[in-house]
């Protein structure tokens, strides 16, 4: 095992030299990304810019590498290739290492940030393993269902798009894949339907930060008149994935015989109904502030009372039994479940009413979220959200402070290797933003808006499937479905224009796929992993949920071509709600 895992690894760094070698002998032959050859260069130059992020994948898919062997040598490559072929000729050596060093430094604090979010829910979760409260709380969930596919629904599906909404910034990975593992799931399977999950959810990720902020160029340009028009087209995709998300799930986890047995297909039937009802009704008629909260707290409450409309059969193997126990219980339910209840109501209770408190006078006055926000950012908001209920759970659970003390040291000890992680593929995203030329039109061309542009190019009509796919890049390469459309905004605009296709639809394609590349980032697989103990099996997370964000993606991609020139060609400034435009 360990020969072949040093013969994949050397495979790996020489496929990453040789990449480099190419970029470094065109550079030296005077044929750079800034001069736009045309034909064979220019798919030369789309491959080169893409390679960053590919040589991750290669890295973790094709030679079975773990994400900490991966991730620095895509680091090492997005650096030579900055400096080589796609240098900014106008810089000076001095200038071209400060930005680089700039956009490295900003990706390893963002790593810092993110790794207290895994840190503290890894914190959390070894306190309710330690006290007892995870079985207590695994025995009662079982009382609801012993039959594994209904918990897999109710925990896997509705826990992260309840977290999506209260929080963001990877929050359900982190609390819902530990909350699984608790219960007792396979740790990799657990990542994989947490991340499933979030992926038909995220463009309402942060009480609806996600569209808000990244459609601001529709509202700016006059396409739209209010962020409420992104939002309703925004739920009319995310409807559809919640509404098959039951059906993948059960697939994923258990392939044909996650169907057997009465009773399971009408139920997860209506658990995809309930989901998507409650994300059409919330995103058109409520508001995007609250649609993700909404649909995950709606759903789990209807899935559970959808148990006794239907009768299920539960296979032998998939039915999980209260082991018999002459103890009592240490304490009730409620207070076993404490810790993620503290997280229930404290995150979208402060993090919403933090943006109504205002701290300072006069002129320096402002609301606490932005303050805070500027100060830690928004995943720094989240670690002293979480810490705060770390230090509830001490009281809650009967935490002796000494034991706290250990698990915070045990957990801490856990994420040095996912900080190395998470700073080299932030560092990577980070770096692949950095402008290197200017095109005819006067855009500004990095490597990721290089992508993209010749994405745009080859489209033509089929542009809206494109949007997806962009949409997904884009989330894919930044970490976030928010980063993708503050991208790609204009370019969905552009292209809507030049098509003479509704805008609104296309930008909600594009935004729908930024959402579904949340699925596979390499950032979001690490942070999930990390925070269930699986540091270094990425590639398998990565191997299983790829197939579940094609499908996805596809069917996203029929639906852009479908609401942008059949169901809702005519979508208008002025609409609240989609049903209003169809036809």
């Amino acid at each position: 095992m360990k020969k072949t895992l040093n013969k994949n690894y050397l495979g790996f760094m020489l496929t990453t030299a040789a990449v480099f070698l190419v970029g470094l002998i065109l550079t030296l032959c005077g044929v750079t990304a800034a001069k736009n050859g045309g034909g064979f260069i220019n798919v030369i130059t789309f491959l080169l810019a893409f390679m960053p992020i590919l040589i991750v994948l290669i890295g973790m898919l094709g030679f079975d590498l773990s994400a900490l062997k991966v991730a620095p040598f895509a680091f090492l490559l997005a650096v030579l290739l900055t400096i080589t072929y796609f240098a900014d000729v106008t810089l000076t050596a001095g200038q071209a290492a400060s930005a680089i060093w700039a956009q490295t430094w900003a990706g390893i604090v963002s790593a810092l940030y993110i790794v207290g979010l895994i840190f503290f829910s890894f914190l959390i979760l070894e306190m309710m393993k330690v006290s007892g409260a995870m079985d207590i709380v695994k025995n009662k969930i079982a009382t609801i269902s012993g039959d594994r596919r209904v918990q897999l629904i109710l925990v896997g599906l509705f826990v992260p798009i309840f977290m999506e909404g209260a929080a963001g910034a990877g929050t359900p990975a982190a609390i819902a894949a530990p909350f699984m593992v608790g219960l007792g799931f396979d740790p990799i399977l657990a990542v994989v339907i947490a991340l499933m999950s979030d992926g038909v959810c995220t463009s309402f990720g942060g009480a609806g930060l996600t569209t808000m902020s990244g459609s601001a160029q529709l509202v700016a340009d006059g396409i739209t008149t209010t962020v409420d028009t992104n939002f309703a087209a925004a739920g009319m995709f995310h409807m559809v994935g919640i509404l098959v998300m039951p059906f993948l799930i059960l697939a994923m986890a258990y392939g044909k015989k996650g169907f057997k047995g009465k009773g399971i297909v009408g139920y997860a039937l209506y658990c995809g109904v309930v989901g998507a009802l409650l994300m059409l009704l919330f995103s058109n008629y409520v508001g995007g502030f609250i649609t993700d909260m909404g649909t995950g707290l709606g759903g789990i409450i209807l899935a559970v009372l959808g148990l006794k409309i239907f009768k299920i059969e539960t296979p032998e193997e998939l039915f999980y039994k209260v082991p018999e126990s002459k103890e009592k219980p240490k304490f009730g339910f409620v207070r076993a479940l404490s810790p993620y209840l503290f997280i229930l109501v404290i995150f979208p209770v402060v993090l919403t009413g933090s943006k109504y408190i205002t701290v300072g006078s006069g002129e320096t006055a402002m609301p606490l979220w932005n303050f805070v926000v500027s100060k830690v950012t928004y995943n720094g908001w989240i670690d002293i959200l979480l810490f705060i209920v770390s230090l509830l759970s001490i009281l809650s659970l009967s935490y002796g402070f000494n034991q706290y003390c250990k698990s915070f040291w045990a957990s801490l000890k856990k994420v040095i290797g996912v900080l190395v992680i998470m700073a080299s593929l932030l560092a990577v995203a980070n770096i692949m933003k950095i402008v290197y030329t200017t095109d005819a039109e006067g855009r500004s061309i990095s490597m990721i808006t290089r992508l993209a542009y010749d994405l745009a190019n080859i489209a033509g009509p089929l542009y809206p499937a494109v949007a997806v796919l962009i949409g997904g890049i884009g989330s894919f390469i930044t970490g976030t479905n928010l980063g993708a459309n503050q991208l790609f905004a204009k370019m969905h605009i552009a292209a809507a224009q030049e098509l003479n296709c509704n805008a609104i639809m296309t930008f909600a394609a594009g935004n729908g796929g930024g959402s579904l590349g949340n699925m596979i980032c390499p950032n979001n697989v690490t942070a999930a992993c990390a925070t269930v103990g699986m540091t270094g099996r990425e590639n398998e997370v990565m191997k299983r949920v790829a197939l579940m964000f094609l499908v996805t993606c596809v069917l996203y991609m029929i639906l852009g071509m479908l609401y942008t020139f059949v169901i809702f060609p005519n979508v208008g400034p002025d609409t609240l709600h989609m049903l209003a435009c169809i036809g």
